[in-house]
């Protein structure tokens, strides 16, 4: 599937947003001066993988679904989710 051009765009805010959620993540920033403390230096390379799915009918809610035979989302993945504030509701 070809992507628009102003979609990537959009998908790469999303990734530059997701960055600065973490960034500004009090917990994180503890964590990494915890590491700085034994005496690291320390770079965190994160990879996003993003799926794409062109709905059939852009009216019929909010665009995501899970077809027959899927897993539910875990709680460790809601989780996982809600601390970059993103809501599955």
């Amino acid at each position: 599937m070809e992507i628009p051009e102003h979609l990537r765009e959009i998908v790469d805010r999303l990734g530059v947003a997701l960055v600065k959620a973490l960034a500004n993540d009090e917990s994180s920033r503890a964590l990494v001066q915890e590491i700085q403390a034994c005496g690291f230096d320390m770079a965190l390379m994160l990879e996003a993988t993003v799926a794409l799915h062109k709905r059939a009918d852009p009216d019929a809610g909010n665009g995501f679904s899970m077809d027959e035979g899927q897993t539910q989302w875990s709680e460790e993945d809601k989780a996982f989710l809600k601390t970059f504030k993103i809501s599955l509701d």
